[in-house]
Protein backbone atom coordinates (compact mmCIF):
# COMPACT_ATOMS: atom_id res chain seq x y z
CA UNK A 1 0.00 0.00 0.00
CA UNK A 2 1.29 3.46 -0.89
CA UNK A 3 2.50 5.38 2.15
CA UNK A 4 0.20 8.13 3.41
CA UNK A 5 3.15 10.55 3.30
CA UNK A 6 3.52 9.95 -0.45
CA UNK A 7 -0.21 10.40 -1.05
CA UNK A 8 -0.22 13.75 0.75
CA UNK A 9 2.89 14.84 -1.10
CA UNK A 10 1.19 14.05 -4.41
CA UNK A 11 -1.81 16.16 -3.36
CA UNK A 12 0.47 19.03 -2.38
CA UNK A 13 1.90 19.01 -5.90
CA UNK A 14 -1.54 20.25 -6.97
CA UNK A 15 -1.92 22.56 -3.97
CA UNK A 16 -2.04 25.85 -5.88
CA UNK A 17 -5.05 24.78 -7.92
CA UNK A 18 -6.77 23.30 -4.87
CA UNK A 19 -6.27 26.53 -2.89
CA UNK A 20 -7.80 28.53 -5.74
CA UNK A 21 -10.81 26.20 -5.97
CA UNK A 22 -11.49 26.20 -2.22
CA UNK A 23 -11.02 29.97 -2.04
CA UNK A 24 -13.61 30.47 -4.78
CA UNK A 25 -15.95 28.10 -2.96
CA UNK A 26 -15.61 30.19 0.20
CA UNK A 27 -16.58 33.37 -1.65
CA UNK A 28 -19.65 31.57 -3.01
CA UNK A 29 -20.69 30.40 0.46
CA UNK A 30 -20.34 33.87 2.01
CA UNK A 31 -22.35 35.36 -0.86
CA UNK A 32 -25.03 32.72 -0.32
CA UNK A 33 -25.17 33.54 3.40
CA UNK A 34 -25.61 37.27 2.70
CA UNK A 35 -27.88 37.23 -0.34
CA UNK A 36 -29.68 33.88 -0.45
CA UNK A 37 -30.27 32.45 3.02
CA UNK A 38 -28.64 32.60 6.45
CA UNK A 39 -29.16 28.85 6.49
CA UNK A 40 -25.86 28.64 4.65
CA UNK A 41 -24.30 29.76 7.93
CA UNK A 42 -24.42 26.11 8.99
CA UNK A 43 -21.42 25.76 6.68
CA UNK A 44 -19.39 26.95 9.69
CA UNK A 45 -20.43 23.92 11.75
CA UNK A 46 -19.69 21.57 8.85
CA UNK A 47 -16.17 22.98 8.55
CA UNK A 48 -15.61 22.64 12.30
CA UNK A 49 -16.78 19.02 12.27
CA UNK A 50 -14.57 18.15 9.28
CA UNK A 51 -11.55 19.95 10.76
CA UNK A 52 -11.84 18.14 14.10
CA UNK A 53 -12.69 14.79 12.55
CA UNK A 54 -9.76 14.83 10.14
CA UNK A 55 -7.44 16.14 12.88
CA UNK A 56 -7.81 12.90 14.82
CA UNK A 57 -6.17 11.11 11.88
CA UNK A 58 -4.09 13.64 9.95
CA UNK A 59 -3.50 16.44 12.44
CA UNK A 60 -4.21 19.94 11.06
CA UNK A 61 -3.96 18.86 7.43
CA UNK A 62 -7.48 20.22 6.85
CA UNK A 63 -6.10 23.73 7.42
CA UNK A 64 -3.49 23.18 4.71
CA UNK A 65 -5.77 23.62 1.67
CA UNK A 66 -9.13 22.02 2.49
CA UNK A 67 -10.24 24.92 4.71
CA UNK A 68 -12.14 27.26 2.32
CA UNK A 69 -11.44 30.43 4.31
CA UNK A 70 -7.77 29.62 4.80
CA UNK A 71 -7.43 29.04 1.06
CA UNK A 72 -9.21 32.33 0.33
CA UNK A 73 -6.88 34.23 2.67
CA UNK A 74 -3.78 32.62 1.21
CA UNK A 75 -4.73 33.22 -2.43
CA UNK A 76 -6.24 36.71 -2.20
CA UNK A 77 -4.30 38.38 0.60
CA UNK A 78 -0.94 37.28 -0.79
CA UNK A 79 -1.27 40.32 -3.05
CA UNK A 80 -1.91 42.84 -0.27
CA UNK A 81 -0.30 41.48 2.88
CA UNK A 82 2.52 43.39 4.58
CA UNK A 83 3.94 39.93 5.41
CA UNK A 84 5.08 40.84 8.90
CA UNK A 85 5.50 37.95 11.30
CA UNK A 86 2.55 37.58 13.65
CA UNK A 87 3.20 38.26 17.38
CA UNK A 88 4.28 35.28 19.53
CA UNK A 89 1.21 36.06 21.65
CA UNK A 90 -0.95 34.50 18.93
CA UNK A 91 0.35 31.03 19.83
CA UNK A 92 0.00 31.34 23.59
CA UNK A 93 -2.51 28.94 25.10
CA UNK A 94 -4.23 31.56 27.26
CA UNK A 95 -4.68 33.87 24.26
CA UNK A 96 -6.18 31.12 22.12
CA UNK A 97 -8.51 30.17 24.98
CA UNK A 98 -9.56 33.82 25.26
CA UNK A 99 -10.42 34.01 21.55
CA UNK A 100 -12.52 30.85 21.83
CA UNK A 101 -14.26 32.24 24.93
CA UNK A 102 -15.13 35.51 23.15
CA UNK A 103 -16.60 33.63 20.19
CA UNK A 104 -18.60 31.31 22.42
CA UNK A 105 -19.95 34.32 24.34
CA UNK A 106 -20.90 36.09 21.10
CA UNK A 107 -22.60 32.95 19.84
CA UNK A 108 -24.53 32.44 23.08
CA UNK A 109 -25.63 36.07 23.31
CA UNK A 110 -26.80 36.15 19.70
CA UNK A 111 -28.72 32.92 20.11
CA UNK A 112 -30.39 34.12 23.29
CA UNK A 113 -31.55 37.40 21.73
CA UNK A 114 -32.60 35.91 18.39
CA UNK A 115 -34.55 33.04 19.96
CA UNK A 116 -36.95 35.63 21.34
CA UNK A 117 -38.30 36.24 17.85
CA UNK A 118 -37.01 33.33 15.71
CA UNK A 119 -37.04 29.56 15.77
CA UNK A 120 -33.91 27.90 17.13
CA UNK A 121 -32.93 26.66 13.66
CA UNK A 122 -33.32 30.12 12.13
CA UNK A 123 -31.60 31.84 15.06
CA UNK A 124 -28.61 29.52 14.82
CA UNK A 125 -28.30 30.10 11.08
CA UNK A 126 -28.29 33.88 11.57
CA UNK A 127 -25.80 33.60 14.44
CA UNK A 128 -23.42 31.43 12.43
CA UNK A 129 -23.64 33.80 9.46
CA UNK A 130 -22.77 36.74 11.69
CA UNK A 131 -19.82 34.86 13.16
CA UNK A 132 -18.64 33.85 9.70
CA UNK A 133 -18.76 37.41 8.38
CA UNK A 134 -17.24 39.13 11.44
CA UNK A 135 -14.46 36.57 11.78
CA UNK A 136 -13.69 36.85 8.06
CA UNK A 137 -13.38 40.63 8.42
CA UNK A 138 -10.99 40.07 11.34
CA UNK A 139 -9.08 37.50 9.27
CA UNK A 140 -8.66 39.95 6.38
CA UNK A 141 -7.41 42.71 8.70
CA UNK A 142 -4.89 40.36 10.32
CA UNK A 143 -3.88 38.98 6.94
CA UNK A 144 -3.07 42.43 5.62
CA UNK A 145 -1.35 43.65 8.80
CA UNK A 146 0.73 40.50 9.28
CA UNK A 147 0.86 37.41 7.05
CA UNK A 148 -1.97 36.21 4.75
CA UNK A 149 -2.92 33.33 7.02
CA UNK A 150 -2.26 34.96 10.40
CA UNK A 151 -5.89 34.24 11.30
CA UNK A 152 -5.21 30.52 10.99
CA UNK A 153 -3.07 30.76 14.14
CA UNK A 154 -5.92 32.03 16.35
CA UNK A 155 -9.00 30.67 14.52
CA UNK A 156 -11.31 29.05 17.13
CA UNK A 157 -12.01 26.16 14.75
CA UNK A 158 -8.28 25.61 14.32
CA UNK A 159 -7.85 25.66 18.11
CA UNK A 160 -10.39 22.84 18.44
CA UNK A 161 -8.66 20.96 15.62
CA UNK A 162 -5.30 21.52 17.29
CA UNK A 163 -6.70 20.00 20.49
CA UNK A 164 -7.96 16.99 18.54
CA UNK A 165 -4.55 16.68 16.84
CA UNK A 166 -2.59 16.91 20.10
CA UNK A 167 -2.91 13.21 20.83
CA UNK A 168 -0.21 10.79 19.71
CA UNK A 169 -0.28 8.67 16.59
CA UNK A 170 -0.84 11.20 13.79
CA UNK A 171 0.53 10.19 10.41
CA UNK A 172 2.55 11.07 8.52
CA UNK A 173 5.28 12.18 10.91
CA UNK A 174 7.68 15.04 10.22
CA UNK A 175 11.17 13.81 11.00
CA UNK A 176 14.43 15.75 11.24
CA UNK A 177 17.57 13.77 10.42
CA UNK A 178 19.92 15.40 12.92
CA UNK A 179 23.10 14.38 11.08
CA UNK A 180 22.13 16.41 8.01
CA UNK A 181 20.52 19.43 9.73
CA UNK A 182 22.62 22.61 9.81
CA UNK A 183 20.17 24.55 12.05
CA UNK A 184 19.75 27.26 9.38
CA UNK A 185 16.10 27.68 10.50
CA UNK A 186 14.83 28.04 6.93
CA UNK A 187 12.18 25.50 7.91
CA UNK A 188 10.75 27.91 10.47
CA UNK A 189 10.87 30.85 8.05
CA UNK A 190 9.09 28.92 5.29
CA UNK A 191 6.40 27.50 7.60
CA UNK A 192 3.09 29.41 7.54
CA UNK A 193 2.79 28.89 11.31
CA UNK A 194 6.54 29.29 11.97
CA UNK A 195 7.17 25.88 13.49
CA UNK A 196 10.81 25.27 14.34
CA UNK A 197 11.66 21.92 12.73
CA UNK A 198 15.40 22.15 13.40
CA UNK A 199 15.10 19.86 16.43
CA UNK A 200 16.25 16.28 15.89
CA UNK A 201 13.80 13.41 15.70
CA UNK A 202 10.01 13.56 15.26
CA UNK A 203 8.59 17.10 15.17
CA UNK A 204 5.36 16.63 17.08
CA UNK A 205 3.96 20.16 16.92
CA UNK A 206 0.14 19.88 16.63
CA UNK A 207 0.09 23.09 14.55
CA UNK A 208 1.80 21.34 11.63
CA UNK A 209 -0.35 21.65 8.48
CA UNK A 210 1.66 19.03 6.57
CA UNK A 211 2.08 21.45 3.69
CA UNK A 212 5.62 20.16 2.96
CA UNK A 213 7.00 23.75 2.76
CA UNK A 214 9.75 22.98 5.28
CA UNK A 215 10.72 19.78 3.44
CA UNK A 216 10.86 21.54 0.08
CA UNK A 217 12.87 24.50 1.41
CA UNK A 218 15.39 22.56 3.52
CA UNK A 219 18.77 23.08 1.76
CA UNK A 220 20.36 20.02 3.40
CA UNK A 221 17.34 17.71 2.83
CA UNK A 222 17.27 16.90 6.54
CA UNK A 223 13.46 16.90 6.76
CA UNK A 224 11.02 14.28 5.52
CA UNK A 225 7.52 13.01 6.15
CA UNK A 226 7.17 9.31 6.85
CA UNK A 227 4.57 6.87 8.13
CA UNK A 228 7.15 5.39 10.51
CA UNK A 229 8.01 7.48 13.59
Amino acid sequence: MKELALKLEALNDRREGLVLAMGAFFVAVVAACLFVSTGFGYFLLVCLALAMGSATVLGRYWCNWMCPRGSFLEYVLARFSLRRRFPPLFKRGYFLASVVAVFMFMMGLNLYLLCQTHSVVSALGITLTRLLVTSTIAAVILGIAYEPRAWCVICPGATFAKFAAAFKGKKPYLVNEAAACTSCRLCEKSCMLHIDASRSGVIGDPDCLKCFACVENCPSKALRFTDQA
